[in-house]
């Protein structure tokens, strides 16, 4: 049985309230890439999501490689001068590290971001990665709460 997972960024995550963040939801079904950890480390409870951290590995960064060869300048990613939207390409990365675990099982997890970013989910789109939107994702939340 497939099973929906998700990752989740910044924005999403500031919008939960603490017991969103403390669903059997979030404990089962999501994960938090690590660069995410860095650019919410100013909400006030992020660090009981710790558990849900998904590691920087080898894999991952390969798959960050192959995401910044799609970038173009008129994207929305990422601006490296500007040090903004490390955690949009982490999450990319991360979803197509999963996809192609999935790939290689009979009934592997379906990997989408939440996201209220439409940089991100038009490139998403582009990388053939399943998004939601924040609010959409929230709805997913309380109805498993």
């Amino acid at each position: 049985m497939t099973i929906d997972r998700y990752l989740v960024d910044n924005v999403t995550l500031s919008m939960l309230t603490a017991s969103q963040k403390a669903s059997t939801f979030m404990r089962t079904r999501c994960r938090i890439p690590e660069e995410i950890f860095h650019e919410a480390r100013g909400l006030p409870d992020i660090e009981t999501l710790r558990p849900l951290a998904y590691p920087i590995t080898t894999t991952v960064l390969v798959n960050v490689r192959a995401v910044l060869a799609t970038i173009k300048p008129e994207d929305k990613v990422v601006d490296l001068y500007r040090n903004e939207g490390n955690g949009d390409v982490m999450l990319l990365a991360t979803a197509l590290t999963e996809m192609s675990v999935s790939a290689e099982q009979l009934f592997g997890d379906r990997w989408i971001i939440a996201t209220a970013d439409k940089g991100l989910t038009r490139k998403a789109v582009e990388l053939g990665v399943q998004t939601c939107t924040s609010d959409e994702f929230i709805k997913l939340v309380c109805r498993f709460e």
